[in-house]
């Protein structure tokens, strides 16, 4: 590694005086508090003398993940081998899921220094890429991130582009979404539930009334996230853009047709299931006010769930991170689009003083096992058991254990657990290659031009889809056209319409 860092910095200084122009020069008027950056870059990677070492830097890294009590612990042994090999030290701002969101628009807003944050196409991607959040890598990803840049295939790069940048890195691991229903092991054993007749979430319902009839808990299952991929893809249906904005196309058939997906029949249905099985007691309506499902879920107090996502080894993870052992149904067959591929990202700020530097972090993290094996999982004999070469036990109540590889860098990289197969790589590459591919894929669309109108709407979305998706409205038909009733004066057509054009534009090209 030390004669590829030095090989890196053979052309260091050249490359930071032109990352410094770059990066002064691919700002929007939205972004303006991006731009007020420091002027520094261009001496960020400079060289101590003729030394030949890189001058020391601290990088700080936004996390979508409570801080675990060892933190410290673990963030030492990382920076021992960060400063050995690239001579920086990490930071790492832990933000719990929910209040991710708006911590890191405030941070984006108001111009605050930072190096490197989690997003995804979920948590504004291509937004922050349009308003000139993040750093534009292209010129910047073959130098400082080689291993990533080799590994990633290219139709990833090119779902990563925005206005023709890749503005983040993608972390390699299961790309094709396939979604199942899930249940506790323990009571498909005890009721003799046959869940292969499972096909729809309507046929969870005889499975629901034993469970709501024989088990004393407040929970049953909850309903699931709306717009999320997993219940878009049960419902046949592709959003354009962040999820929850108005505009999806029908993943069956072959036009390329724009809809208001709160109006398609299948999402009335949905909705109208879920309101009728909150009448019945399925769901529990007061589930809606609790922000972390963990420790209910670990103790048994939620039995079941509705179109969550499915990846080979996941009931092994499953079985680690909350104790019990799960099995699950598949209810569709394994799609990838571009909202897949771009499902956890890491961006470099705007505001970051080494964008070159951050790059040289990432590409660690992806390409180097133990330094992915440390953040996501702690130290060895602290927080986890070596039982084989690559296969590890976590120490409960350790103290550090993130629970979500996917969302540090290369899954591929991370130890086995508990009974996972050997062949969990091989069969999820396999996964990946045989999906079914949306006939968009690669295609990004620019918010840009209705950006008022997509926060707007943004409103009257939050107001409505908690309630349906926990079947509080008992006039589903009602709310809905009442809720897009107020989408439409939000200016849902004005969207509608400019996903349609840049779809067209993109078909023209591409098709």
């Amino acid at each position: 590694m030390k004669n590829k860092t030095r090989k890196i910095l053979s052309s260091c200084t050249a490359l930071a005086m032109s990352a410094a122009l770059l990066l002064t020069g691919c700002g929007s008027d939205s972004g303006e508090a991006a731009n007020d950056t420091q002027d520094t870059t261009a001496s960020a990677d400079s060289t101590d003398g003729d030394s030949g070492e890189l001058e020391p830097v601290t990088l700080r890294w936004l996390l979508r993940i409570p801080e675990p009590q060892d933190a410290d612990m673990v963030l030492e042994k990382v920076n021992e081998i960060l400063q050995e090999k690239i001579n920086a030290t990490l930071e790492i701002e832990w933000i719990d899921a929910v209040a991710y969101p708006e911590k890191t628009k405030l941070r984006i807003s108001s111009g605050d220094p930072f190096d490197i944050m989690f997003t995804s196409s979920g948590y504004s991607y291509f937004d922050y890429a349009s308003m000139g959040a993040f750093v534009p890598l292209d010129d910047l990803l073959e130098e400082y991130a080689p291993e990533t840049y080799a590994l990633i295939p290219e139709s990833y790069w090119e779902a990563l582009r925005v206005d023709g940048q890749i503005y983040g890195i993608p972390n390699y691991q299961i790309t094709a979404r396939q979604t199942c229903m899930s249940f506790r092991k323990e009571l498909v054993d005890k009721y003799g539930f046959d869940i292969s007749t499972i096909k729809t979430v309507e046929d969870m319902e005889p499975f629901l009334a034993t469970l709501k009839e024989n088990e004393d808990v407040q929970y049953i299952t909850g309903g699931p996230a709306l717009t999320y991929f997993d219940t878009m893809n049960y419902m046949r249906l592709e959003g354009i853009g962040a999820d929850g904005s108005p505009g999806a196309i029908e993943m069956d058939g072959d036009d390329y047709t724009v809809i208001n997906q709160f109006e398609h029949e299948n999402f009335v249905q949905l909705c109208k299931t879920l309101a009728d099985f909150e009448n019945k007691g399925y769901i529990n309506k007061d589930l809606a006010l609790v922000e972390d499902q963990t420790e209910l879920i670990k103790n048994g107090e939620i039995l079941c769930s509705l179109l969550a996502n499915w990846k080979p080894g996941a009931e092994a993870e499953n079985l680690a991170r909350y104790g019990y052992e799960q099995v699950n149904v598949m209810v569709t067959e394994p799609y990838v689009n571009t909202s897949s591929v771009l499902g956890t990202i890491q961006a470099i700020s705007r505001t970051s003083e080494n964008p070159e530097r951050a790059l040289m972090f990432l590409d660690l993290v992806n390409s180097d096992p133990e330094l992915y094996n440390l953040l996501v999982y702690g130290i060895e004999g602290e927080h986890y058991t070596k039982v084989e070469d690559n296969r590890i036990e976590l120490i409960p109540d350790s103290g550090y254990s993130t629970g979500v590889p996917w969302m540090i860098g290369n899954t591929f990289n991370g130890y086995l657990q508990g009974n996972t197969e050997e062949t969990v790589y091989e069969e999820t590459q396999e996964l990946n290659e045989t999906a079914e591919v949306s006939r968009i894929m690669g295609f990004n669309f620019n918010p840009e031009k209705v950006s008022t109108e997509i926060a707007q709407c943004a409103t009257v979305t939050e107001k409505y889809l908690t309630g349906l998706q926990y079947g509080m409205y008992d006039d589903v038909d009602a709310t809905l056209e009442q809720m897009n009733e107020e989408l439409r004066a939000a200016g849902m057509d004005n969207i509608i319409a400019e996903k349609q054009a840049q779809l067209d534009e993109w078909v023209a090209a591409n098709k």
